[in-house]
């Protein structure tokens, strides 16, 4: 049985609800001689249990799957297992683990050098992807300004860092004169 899209659920209702006035008027007219008929009353019910039903939104179930040259469902590498863990651990420490180690705010470039200098191993076949779309959501992890990120734990500034200055020495012979 397919489900109805929500207009032809409105436009049903619509009608079972006239069907269902227009016999309560004849009723009225002819009196407690008439019976509704038993397919009105379960057509109401399950128009009714329909429309209470929430719709699945998004393409139906199983739409997207492969199929193999016999025409039987591919099942994937992953079917009912979990997904496999990175060998060098999860990533949110080890993104923690490079901007804390090099001490200031970097791009995403210089963090995936910094991963694979230390030996981090990728589960996704596309690494630099995954570290854009996943490193705004790592803990651990904020973002600093367009494109640059920092350590939650780093107390750096971001952007144009002041000069160190030497503090002002004070000469006994300058003090003395004033």
């Amino acid at each position: 049985m397919t489900i109805p899209d929500s207009l032809t659920l409105k436009k049903a209702m619509k009608i079972a609800v006239k069907i269902e006035r227009l016999q309560q008027k004849l009723h009225e007219l002819l009196g407690a001689t008439l019976e509704l008929p038993p397919a009105t009353v379960t057509m109401t019910s399950q128009l009714t249990q329909l429309a209470s039903t929430p719709r699945r939104r998004g393409r139906p179930p199983g739409s997207g799957r492969k199929v193999t040259a016999d025409g039987e469902p591919r099942s994937s590498k992953l079917a009912g297992r979990p997904r496999p863990a990175s060998p060098s651990g999860p990533l949110a420490p080890a993104v923690v683990k490079v901007l804390q180690r090099y001490n200031r705010p970097m791009k995403v470039k210089e963090i995936l050098i910094g991963l694979e200098q230390d030996g981090y191993v990728w589960t996704a076949k596309s690494p630099t992807q995954t570290l854009y779309v996943r490193i705004g959501k790592l803990a651990g992890v904020r973002k600093a300004g367009e494109g640059i990120y920092v350590a939650e734990s780093l107390s750096t500034p971001v952007g144009i860092l002041p000069e160190a200055v030497a503090p002002a020495a004070s000469f006994p012979s300058e003090t003395a004169a004033f």
